[in-house]
């Protein structure tokens, strides 16, 4: 088969979609498969480039050249709109490419659909997060998990985070950019059941539940206990992921391990910063990996309901038990007490008695991290992409009868 993949950012750009889309390209091509990704240039570099055996075109959108249109400017998002300039490269790479099936993964969909029906292309859409109905993709108001979307509650929220002038358009223009994406998008892809539910779904539109996984290579022999190893975390230190309330946590416990933080600083670290938490900033991956291979514990304290965090499945591979808040996608992920410990979000407290028993009990904490090892042999990619080829053959066939 023949797949354009079609996401707002690619490696170099770190963040698990990101990882997700290139590890799925890369397996796919090992497979056999012809897969070419189109992508917005960050940094101005525009082209065409190989990664391994992976085309990836990047390019300018026009959204790129409207002042104060993104809050990050460093990273220009796809916006809940077919945006012209994508639109024309995406119909270019469909006329060159001859492709089955087009994969898209976030709201850059929107600029793919009408160049994908032009051509008669199925496609397909991997949610990763819940975009689909929420114009901020948190599915959050304020401090607390949405309980459903409404016009003034969503034009509120994304003031907040897009501004005044920006926050009530990208609303309204993903309201009417949903309405296409259920019309012709050909499956939906939700990396839990949590994304189905939430968005919608069930019902309503063709989807198949496909979670996050993690190259083989990453799954270790086997778990070697760190029992004095650090409490890490890994992914954007944000209010949102918990990193205040871990903070608090962490302080609840005497002669607890230090705390160390992997990844980009997006909320005020306290002033009096502790001695015992340890700021790294943004690692590679090979880093991040080595790092939790270290640890006494992963820990993934959201507040945010995560649809799939790809980083619990990491700290899976690297033998270690996880202690993580029972919001989102993650209940899919770990079995609690058994390969890690789940604990409700927002409260440092049974997170911080959660900690406790991980570090006072490190027999337990070690057969926590066997266990997590051979469960997550069911999220790596020689069990997972063949569930992505299955739905693939499935939408070509029904194209292919509908001609």
């Amino acid at each position: 088969m023949r797949v354009l993949m079609v996401t707002q950012f690619y490696p170099p750009v770190i963040g698990g979609q990101e990882v997700h889309v290139r590890n799925l390209a890369h397996a796919l091509a090992e497979r056999g498969h012809g897969v070419e990704v189109a992508t917005i240039a960050v940094d101005g570099n525009v082209g065409t480039s190989l990664d391994g055996p992976v085309p990836v075109h990047r390019m300018h959108t026009a959204a790129q050249y409207v002042p104060r249109l993104f809050s990050d400017p460093v990273r220009p998002h796809a916006m809940p709109t077919a945006d012209p300039q994508l639109r024309a490269g995406i119909r270019r790479l469909l006329v060159a490419g001859s492709f089955d099936v087009l994969h898209a993964h976030d709201w850059s969909i929107n600029s793919a659909l009408g160049p994908a029906r032009r051509h008669g292309t199925p496609v397909v859409m991997t949610q990763h997060d819940y975009s689909h109905i929420c114009a901020t993709k948190r599915l959050m108001r304020g401090d607390e998990v949405c309980s459903g979307p409404t016009l003034g509650a969503c034009i509120r929220c994304a003031s907040s985070k897009h501004g005044s002038m920006v926050g009530p358009g990208v609303v309204l223009a993903n309201v009417a950019a949903a309405r296409h994406r259920r019309n012709r998008v050909d499956a939906f892809i939700p990396v839990s059941s949590v994304v189905a539910i939430s968005t919608g779904l069930p019902g309503r539109n063709r989807y198949e539940v496909i979670p996050n996984f993690i190259p083989d290579s990453l799954v270790l022999e086997e778990a070697i206990p760190h029992p004095d190893g650090p409490i890490v975390f890994v992914g954007d230190l944000s209010r949102d992921k918990g990193v205040d309330v871990l903070i608090e946590a962490r302080r609840r416990i005497v002669n607890a391990p230090r705390l160390v933080f992997a990844g980009r600083v997006l909320t005020e670290m306290p002033v009096d910063c502790p001695e015992w938490i340890e700021l790294l900033g943004v690692l590679d991956h090979d880093a991040v990996m080595a790092l939790m291979r270290t640890a006494s514990a992963v820990v993934v304290p959201s507040i945010v309901p995560d649809c799939c965090p790809t980083v619990v499945l990491e700290a899976m591979a690297a033998g270690r038990p996880v202690v993580a808040a029972s919001s989102g996608g993650i209940g899919d992920l770990i079995e609690d007490g058994v390969t890690g410990l789940l604990v409700a979000p927002g409260d440092p407290a049974p997170l911080a008695a959660a900690l406790f028993s991980v570090i006072t009990h490190p027999d337990g904490a070690a057969a926590m991290g066997r266990r997590a090892l051979d469960r997550v042999r069911a999220f790596t990619a020689s069990v997972v992409v063949e569930q992505f080829e299955g739905l693939y053959e499935r939408v070509i066939a029904g194209a292919t009868m509908a001609k």
